[in-house]
């Protein structure tokens, strides 16, 4: 049985439960487990809070880093975000000893010590490299038989040991390939969707980014986006329905690469509550005839 601490982040429980109910089936068929971290808070989010606050941010992880040292198991994260937040966090803590002991004074007033003995891992790398693509493909009952466009998520690659920024985004490229999808290219997979300026100039985010995505995959024939990203899914989803503010009109389904799994494995759609995406994608899997 592969195990790990179990890092859900905020996006996920609060706003996008269905890629959670996906990804504890898709666990449960490959024989992960994933051990919930109770207690745990915000990773914090990765690109302002740092600006703010590099201290309290550095606390935050290292208190969420702590939880998991406790089990003596690594991390796994499903949000790119939270995987660039934890896991520079503790490559900082591990290698600068003047900055992990200022974190620790603090972390220490409340009974808790950094001592950089785990490590943090993307769901991707843990499907990848612990579970392997012959397990994934064993398991496929029910081949999607859809053309997909893959956007993998700006913080998807971030790399900490390795020199090579394309090493989990051709992972997942792997990982979806497994499911019987056409992955169709259409050149613009690296360009930002636009959540984090949303933050501070919509029209920016929504015309300048998502919009050039959008023309670009509905231009390539895709049926559906997937991605890896709880904030990304968001982003194209509310996005969508956000360009109609300004007379433009897009309906592009988009679906977490656990929940493309899950039907691949054959986990009947209506256990997935594909009903909550904010995009077609429920009425895209019973066009595919998925039962």
């Amino acid at each position: 049985m592969i195990r790990y601490a179990f890092f859900l982040g905020c996006q996920i429980p609060m706003r996008l439960p269905n890629i959670e109910i996906a990804t504890r089936k898709v666990f449960e068929k490959v024989g992960l487990e994933a051990v919930d971290l109770l207690g745990y808070s915000c990773c914090p989010e990765p690109v302002v809070s740092r600006l703010l606050d590099e201290t309290a941010a550095l606390v935050i992880s290292a208190k969420n880093l702590t939880m998991a040292e406790d089990l003596g198991l690594n991390m796994m994260t499903l949000c790119n975000g939270c995987y660039e937040t934890l896991a520079e966090a503790n490559e900082i803590l591990k290698r600068n000893s003047e900055i992990r002991e200022k974190i620790n004074g603090i972390l220490r007033r409340y009974g808790r010590e950094f001592k950089g003995k785990i490590e943090v891992k993307h769901v991707i790398e843990v499907l990848y490299e612990d579970v392997g693509l012959e397990r994934i493909k064993n398991n496929i009952m029910k081949p999607q038989r859809m053309r997909v466009a893959l956007h993998y998520g700006c913080h998807l690659h971030r790399e900490y040991t390795s020199p090579d920024i394309m090493r989990k985004p051709n992972m997942m490229r792997e990982i979806a390939a497994q499911t019987g999808v056409e992955i169709v290219d259409y050149g613009l997979e690296r360009l930002c969707c636009g959540y984090p300026s949303m933050q501070a100039d919509e029209e920016f985010s929504l015309k300048n980014r998502l919009l050039l995505k959008l023309s670009r995959i509905r231009g390539s024939g895709a049926d559906s986006i997937v991605t890896a990203c709880p904030a990304c899914m968001i982003q194209f989803e509310m996005g969508q329905i956000m360009l109609r503010s300004y007379g433009i009109q897009y309906s592009v389904p988009c679906i977490n690469l656990m929940e493309l799994l899950a039907l691949s494995f054959g986990v009947p759609y209506q256990e997935l509550r594909l009903d909550l995406h904010r995009s077609p994608v429920l009425q895209l899997i019973q066009k595919m005839g998925v039962k």
